[in-house]
């Protein structure tokens, strides 16, 4: 697991060295965050701007609220601003279906492409609404072994993402997945986890780069 996580953060610091310097609000999406493994060392690198992080169980959810508060990256901590050293990101935590998430992003986005404007006014950062209209630079998704589903497919290709961290404990479904995703986003690097101990299953992280 910490092979994995280092391989995943390595990458995100290339990413943000690519970052344009006068690209503002560099954000993070996380689908299928969990308890907030991934997500807790990402904020404490301050990485992004901030990160959105999303999870249908809200058991899970409510595991990630409190590890963001433990770890003093929750929006709502006073912690955060009594930090030494650089501020962690804050971490935006909700409970919701990756595939309903990705389908109102894309609705959202479709509407404010078209009116000029794809922000929100007069919904604050703890509602999901908003979020749904906001740009995202990298993508990070961690999906169960049956993958992504359509409408993530569809957020990833059709959405603001400029790159793809994809963590995947299903060979067959990221077989597939990294067909539909080839229209818009190229491999740049992949790493393979024997995360599963006298299994046949492997943990397999791929890197994409939008085109």
């Amino acid at each position: 697991m910490l092979q994995a996580l280092e391989w995943m953060m390595n990458k995100l610091h290339t990413i943000e060295r690519e970052r344009p310097e006068k690209a503002k609000d560099f954000r993070l999406l996380e689908m299928y965050c969990g308890c907030g493994a991934h997500t807790i060392p990402i904020s404490l690198s301050a990485i992004f701007d901030s990160i959105v992080a999303v999870e249908l169980d809200q058991r899970l959810v409510d595991a990630c609220e409190v590890n963001c508060a433990k770890n003093r990256c929750s929006p709502t901590s006073n912690n955060n601003v009594e930090r030494d050293q650089e501020d962690a990101t804050p971490v935006y935590s909700f409970q919701g279906d990756a595939g309903e998430w990705a389908a109102k992003s894309l609705l959202r986005r479709k509407r404010g492409l078209l009116a000029g404007s794809n922000t929100e006014t007069g919904i604050n950062k703890f509602s999901k609404a908003y979020w749904y209209g906001q740009d995202f630079h990298v993508l990070l998704v961690d999906p169960p072994r049956m993958g992504l589903s359509q409408e993530v497919r569809n957020l990833a290709t059709n959405g603001s993402f400029e790159h793809m961290i994809y963590v995947s404990c299903g060979r067959v479904a990221l077989k597939g997945d990294l067909e539909a995703l080839k229209v818009a986003f190229d491999v740049v690097d992949c790493t393979i986890t024997d995360l599963f101990p006298r299994t046949g299953s492997v943990e397999t992280l791929v890197h994409l780069r939008r085109r």
